[in-house]
């Protein structure tokens, strides 16, 4: 398996690997972008390499994240329900709780947390939750704490706001 190693050139990280040296900056940018642009169509890694990032501490051990996901609340535009729903009492998601809570590890993602979490809602933060596990930022910048952002599933009439935490171990 091929490994990306992070290292520190003038402040800027890079992610070293597959032959292949990255700036942390364009790395995270294309991984926005998908999967797909990063291990398919895209130059900077070949359809066939495995990609996993490796972040180790000081003393050179292998850091371990996870990934706390939150419920923050669940919305529901009654204006957009009653002109483009068939069902006029259609409510809030019911597939989420607000306040419900993950902890997601590499297991976890793997198995999209064993069908307890909304497919189309994990499509849509997966590849946030993929970075928190491998030590990256969440929109540094953005956010006032670059370990954290808010996401939401891509449901326009009742979407579902999630909490993302990066958590460093």
């Amino acid at each position: 398996m091929n490994s990306i190693q992070s290292s520190e050139t003038n402040k800027e990280q890079t992610f070293v690997g597959c032959g292949k040296e990255i700036s942390r900056r364009k790395f995270m940018a294309s991984s926005l972008l998908g999967a797909t642009t990063i291990l398919g169509s895209s130059s900077l890694l070949n359809s066939s390499d495995n990609l996993m990032i490796t972040n180790k501490n000081e003393s050179g051990m292998e850091k371990k994240h996870k990934c706390k996901i939150t419920v923050i609340r669940r919305e529901l535009y009654e204006d957009l329900r009653n002109e483009f729903c068939a069902d006029p009492n259609t409510g809030k998601c019911g597939a989420f709780e607000d306040g419900q809570e993950w902890i997601v590890d590499v297991y976890g993602f793997m198995n999209m947390l064993n069908g307890q979490f909304c497919s189309f809602a994990w499509d849509s933060i997966s590849k946030y939750v993929y970075a928190a596990l491998n030590g990256g930022s969440l929109l540094r910048g953005w956010m006032k704490d670059e370990k954290e952002m808010i996401a939401c599933c891509n449901d326009g009439i009742r979407p579902v706001i999630f909490k993302l935490e990066r958590i460093d171990e």
